[in-house]
């Protein structure tokens, strides 16, 4: 399993950004429904950042489901608006989920 993880930063209207990410995790969930998406804001630490985790059953996966995305002319105005709110760029991770036997 693969975890794509992306931080993006919000402003004081975390409402309009949380709604926002909402709706792109539905679109996403919509579309694909093999993929889990969670959406995370942190509570201690560094505040105004959000976490959107989602997970692929394979890095094949996530490259055909991403690419997809980017052609998706919705959900690309959903995350414009989320992510250019701050100016800030987001951070990417990628995991490799440990599989027991």
């Amino acid at each position: 399993m693969i975890i794509h993880q992306r931080e993006v930063a919000y402003s004081e209207d975390y409402e309009k950004f949380f709604q926002a990410l909402v709706k792109a995790k539905s679109h996403l969930e919509k579309k694909f429904p093999e993929v889990s998406v969670e959406l995370m804001y942190n509570l201690a630490g560094q505040r105004g950042w959000a976490t959107i985790q989602t997970r692929y059953r394979s890095l094949a996966d996530y490259e055909r489901i991403d690419g997809e995305m980017d052609k998706d002319e919705e959900y690309v105005a959903l995350l414009r608006s989320v992510i250019g709110d701050t100016g800030q760029l987001p951070t990417d991770q990628f995991f490799r989920v440990i599989e027991t036997a």
